[in-house]
Parts: structure tokens; sequence; C-alpha cells
């Protein structure tokens, strides 16, 4: 009796989909992992076809298929949300190249544009669209938010560290430690982020003099999946 309502519901979901819209449609379950896509050319007037999916339902195990009547221009989309440990594994590399920082102790409010700080970015939340089109192709799109945290390296001097070294001439690059609290959008593999607080971190007592030593600042960061690096 319970398969049996399984299989009535997920014909009723499908059946559903297919009256609601024709240029697309939308799997709401995350746990569907699509083994592949066929089209099938329509000979109706309106130039309609149809979309076949062979897909694996890991809620009972079983493989499934599902028929979409689609435009040319349409997609089936299935929808997914992962959250911290199944949301971390999606990693990226990503670089900070514009910092907006507090005023300094001079009164500055300071912007810096470089790609010296790339780091690594652990989503806490993802939301992933992934639609299948009509050519068989696949476009994803990702949004999350998560922490970025980045090594990075500063040039510190008399000028921005209130005069610690008492020697105008000193140069000294210090080790940083970055983290953000970070909001991102992928497109194939391509990660941009808006970063509404960060914090840096001296690691050294140089470090710890400088002027934006554990201020807060804010960007825009760019990533990439660590899938397009293997791993």
């Amino acid at each position: 009796m319970k398969s049996t309502l399984i299989i009535f519901s997920f014909f009723f979901i499908n059946l559903s989909i297919a009256q609601i819209t024709v240029d697309k449609a939308t799997f709401e379950k995350s746990e569907i992992k699509v083994i592949s896509t066929k089209t099938i050319e329509s000979s109706s007037l309106n130039k309609k076809a149809v979309l076949k999916f062979e897909f694996i339902d890991l809620s009972d195990g079983f493989i499934k298929n599902y028929e979409a009547d689609l435009n040319y221009n349409g997609y089936v989309t299935v929808k997914s949300h992962r959250t911290m440990l199944d949301a971390i594994g999606a990693i990226s590399v990503m670089s900070v190249p514009f910092k907006i920082r507090q005023k300094n102790r001079l009164g500055f409010i300071t912007a810096k544009a470089d790609v010296k700080n790339i780091g690594l970015y652990f989503p806490l939340s993802l939301w992933e669209r992934k639609r299948y089109w009509l050519d068989n192709s696949t476009s994803i799109h990702k949004f999350s938010f998560g922490v970025l945290i980045a090594p990075m390296a500063e040039e510190l001097s008399d000028k921005n560290t209130d005069n610690y070294f008492q020697n105008s001439a000193i140069l000294y690059s210090a080790f940083f430690m970055s983290t953000s609290l970070t909001f991102t959008y992928t497109y194939k593999n391509i990660t941009f982020a808006y970063i509404p607080i960060g914090v840096d971190f001296g690691t050294d007592n140089a470090g710890k003099k400088w002027d934006n030593h554990g201020n807060f600042w804010t960007g825009f960061g760019i990533g990439i999946d660590t899938k397009m690096f293997g791993f």
C-alpha cells in the first residue's frame, strides 16, 4: 500500500508540472540524480518537442523516467538545497580583488584593488538550480552564503603602524589571515561574490599594529569551483 501511494504521488507531481507549464518544468525535490536526457522531435505544428529523463530518485533508490513536452526554448529544472556539511563540499577558490575599509586612525576611508589574497570559500547554505535544455545541454545556477578564509601579505611601515618600527626606512611584509561572510552566485563554475563584512587579522606583533588590523571591510570577489581542477 505504501509503495502504491509513493508511485501515485510521483505520477501526480509529474502530471501537475506538465499541465501547469509548457515551456519549462520543475522538480522541487533534491533527491534526484539525472542519469541521462534525450530529445524526441515532435511533428506538431507548434514545434514542440519532448525531453525524456532517466534519473535515480535517491529517496527510494528507484530509477524513474519523466517526459516533459516543451517549446524549443524550454527546460526542466531540478532544484536542491544543501546546508552545513553537505554544502561545504562545494568549495571554491576565491579572490577578493576589491576591498573598501573603515576609516583608519587618520580618518580616511580606503579602497584597494588587487588579487594578492586568494583563499577558500566554504558555503554554509547552498541553493542549486540545474536546468536541462532540449538540446541536451545543462546549465547550473547556484546561490549561497558562507565563509571565506584567505591568507594575505601586507607591507608594513611606520606610516601604517603608528610608528611601530621607529625607523621610517623599514618596510616589513607581514602575514595576515582574512575572514569574511560571503554571498555568492555561481554560473558554469565561475563564482561572483558580495562580501558585506570581513576582517583581517595580523599574526605577529607588527601585524597587530597595522591600521586595519581587526577593522571591518566590505568588498567584491570572484572565484572558481574546485571541480574545474578535478577535486
